[in-house]
């Protein structure tokens, strides 16, 4: 409804209260997750009003937790058939199944309740599972836990789990990461997890690759440890390689490799991990002349920030960017500046069949303000100068946005690029002069906080339009 052209403002202004209060009264998000309740789904989160034995009052506080925390997703039995399993990515776990992923426990068996109480303080990144960290006290969580072990899946948790006593880890050495390096390319953990560790093998390509409830699964970036499902310290690299992950192709290795040869395995992939820098200003600065590719050693030396991209709080089917980090440098020689945008991607995509091709974009206000713009959607205030590439044209085209409105695509000489894509990541390259050419562009003065945003898409994962990562307003300064 557009308020602006309403002919009858305060029919327009009640009608807009209203559908305010249904959205607050319907919709609720906890720390990134979306769970929406329908008429039906709101029956079925809601306790029993009559139970065939009574309730111990520890058992009848979890059911009331179960069912305020959990239950639209889980289902009020526990099936993983709650309303929010039909707007999440992955779906939502069926307690019932006696199939569980993360574990300390030996593959078939249940995990005990410290690895259940985990999960939930920890969540599950990349998923609608949200973490409920020190919200609450242990006790209140271990209450939701018994709950699902004595009233939702009894027959499942009938037989306690036997966990691994995890020891202490030897202390890493140059010459325990190069085993361990070894062991990752003789073991075939590249055929899934590609030769550097960002999940770009070629088995997790095929489309055969899936989970044992039939959907599609991508290998892990072990190189992004926020993305890893089963926490990233050096005791739960080791701890998934034991255990496997079931319900996946994921094997436990405990019968393949020694106990010394899996914690050095795990040394090796803790070292590949990268660490984010989030800087709240991009320093940009001088060089003799702008990086000739983007393998300039230039860019070595370069700064960087990483731009964040998490899952959106929308209406509808939850939507998690399957990029999860761009890293953005930026130099310049006084007459022209240049920026370099890296990001890994499982598998480059052309577009086509449907899918639309990788691609990538960065934009500014095309006046230099100090307050600051919506860069990220556009701005009706303020036209903002886009530059933006994709993988199948494989060239700048510059474009200018006001609101959410495209115009004037060109592919100007003015914004070249260059671009690659090697072992699951790809780098590209704008490169602009400082002055603007035209009178919607920007021109970069220096010493001056320039606003900036950046939009990522993934083909594979259908990702365009308004449906791909956005990392909000970002601010850079020329030195």
């Amino acid at each position: 409804m557009d308020l602006s052209k309403s002919t009858n403002g305060s029919i327009t202004a009640k009608v807009f209260v209203l559908s305010c209060l249904f959205c607050l009264l319907v919709f609720n998000f906890p720390d990134g997750a979306v769970l929406a309740a329908s008429d039906e789904s709101a029956k079925e989160a809601t306790p029993p009003a009559e139970q065939t034995d009574p309730l111990s009052p520890e058992l009848e506080k979890g059911m009331k937790l179960y069912f305020a925390l959990c239950a639209t997703c889980h289902g009020g039995i526990g099936d993983g058939t709650g309303y929010g399993n039909t707007i999440t990515i992955p779906r939502s776990r069926n307690f019932k199944s006696g199939i569980y992923k993360y574990r300390s426990t030996p593959s078939g068996q249940v995990p005990t309740d410290e690895d259940l109480v985990r999960v939930i303080k920890l969540g599950n990144p990349g998923t609608a599972m949200p973490a409920y960290g020190d919200r609450y006290s242990d006790d209140v969580y271990m209450s939701i836990v018994n709950y699902i072990k004595k009233k939702i899946a009894p027959e499942v948790f009938k037989v306690s789990p036997t966990p691994y006593v995890i020891g202490d880890p030897p202390e890493v050495t140059p010459e325990i990461i190069e085993r361990g390096r070894e062991l990752y390319t003789n073991g075939n953990c590249e055929g899934c997890h590609g030769k550097y560790a960002r999940g770009d093998g070629e088995l997790g390509r095929e489309e055969s690759m899936k989970d044992d409830w039939g959907d599609r699964i991508y290998p892990t970036n072990l190189t992004h440890p926020w993305e890893l499902r089963n926490f990233p310290t050096l005791q739960d690299l080791y701890r998934s390689l034991i255990t496997g992950l079931d319900g996946t192709p994921m094997e436990s290795y405990r019968s393949i490799y020694s106990d010394d040869e899996l914690w050095s395995l795990a040394h090796y992939l803790k070292s590949v991990q990268i660490s984010r820098t989030t800087k709240k200003v991009l320093p940009v600065k001088k060089e003799s002349s702008i990086p000739k590719s983007i393998n300039d050693a230039t860019w070595d030396n370069a700064e960087y920030t990483d731009l964040l991209f998490q899952g959106k709080k929308s209406f509808g089917k939850i939507f998690i960017p399957r990029i999860t980090n761009v890293r953005v440098r930026a130099v310049h020689s006084g007459d022209e500046i240049a920026f370099m945008l890296e990001w890994s991607d499982k598998k480059p995509d052309k577009g086509g069949n449907n899918h639309p091709p990788d691609a990538i974009s960065i934009s500014f206000p095309s006046v230099i303000v100090t307050s600051d713009p919506w860069v990220d959607k556009g701005d009706r205030r303020s036209t903002f100068d886009v530059w933006k590439w994709n993988v199948s044209d494989d060239q700048a085209v510059e474009a200018y946005r006001k609101g959410r409105q495209e115009t004037n695509k060109k592919h100007r000489a003015s914004v070249k690029s260059r671009s690659g894509y090697s072992d699951g990541l790809y780098r590209v390259m704008f490169v602009r002069g400082l002055e603007a050419k035209h009178q919607k562009d920007i021109t970069f003065s220096k010493g001056q906080y320039i606003i900036f945003a950046v939009r990522v898409n993934d083909g594979d994962n259908f990702e365009k339009g308004d449906r791909v990562g956005k990392s909000g307003n970002h601010k850079m300064i020329l030195q």
